[in-house]
Order: C-alpha cells, then structure tokens, then sequence
C-alpha cells in the first residue's frame, strides 16, 4: 500500500502549489546567495538583482535589457531574515549558459557581497530543491518570494 502525502493545512497546501509551480519550472541550478552580514530584506533581493543583471550581460551582451526573451531566470525565496539571512534560487538557464554561469558566479558574488559565498550545483531532481527553497514559505512570508523583476514587468 502506498501513501501519499495530503496536505492538510492552508499554509501546507500553499507550499505544496509553491512546489508544483517551481518543479515545472525545470530548473538548472540551485544556488545559495550567503551574505555573512546583516542586512534588510530588500537590500538582500537588490543584491540577488544586480547579480542576476551582471551574469546575465555577460550571457547576453550589453542588448539585454533588448532581448528579455533571452535572459537567464529565477525563482528564489528570502530565508531567515531576521538572524542569518540569505537567498536560496533556483535558476533556469541553457546548457550554454549553466556553464557560463559556474565560471562567472562565485566572483561575481563575491564583489556584491564581501565576505559573503556563493553555492551552487545542478538540479537533478525539481521536486525536491524545491520543498528545500519553500521550507519557511507560507501564506503569510508570500513576500519572501522574489522574481527577476523583468518577468513582473512582463506580468503586469
């Protein structure tokens, strides 16, 4: 006889869709942004930001910002906050640019974030980074989840 989980709660049932949505986003890469320092909420999502912008020019070139439908794209969760903040993601990127990507990252990130590191390594199985990045999201810490801001303007 074989179980399946059935999630009970609104807050389980929440993460449960939060893990469906980022298991079909087929992502490449799980990295971890650690920043070793205390920082906001939305200083964090500025640095993941300009991170992605800087990975992303030297994927693309400087026409980036012209070709949106070529960017690189994520979707990360903001965990612990008030004591050891840091960002997980999970990134969805071309064989091309996954090994760009491990070439480039752990400089880049080291010149936003001094002090901070850099983790990352290929997704093998969505469904479970994903119950990884969503372990504290519920309903109420929703604002926790962050987009590249070129696919909420592409939303609107």
């Amino acid at each position: 006889m074989t179980m399946t989980y059935a999630p009970t709660t609104q807050a389980d049932r929440y993460r449960a869709q939060c893990i469906q949505w980022m298991s079909r986003f087929e992502p490449a890469l799980f990295v971890t942004f650690v920043f070793n320092a205390t920082i906001s909420s939305a200083e964090a999502q500025r640095k993941l930001e300009a991170f992605h912008m800087i990975v992303d020019r030297k994927l693309i070139g400087r026409g980036l910002l012209r070709k949106p439908e070529r960017r690189s794209t994520y979707i990360a969760a903001i965990e612990k906050p008030e004591t050891n903040i840091h960002i997980h993601a999970l990134f969805k990127l071309t064989d091309k640019q996954r090994v760009v990507f491990g070439l480039i990252a752990a400089e880049t990130w080291s010149s936003l974030a001094p002090g901070g590191s850099l983790d990352f390594q290929r997704v093998t199985y969505a469904a479970g980074a994903a119950a990884y990045i969503t372990k504290c999201i519920r309903p109420e810490t929703s604002e926790r989840l962050l987009l590249p801001p070129h696919l909420e303007k592409h939303r609107s």
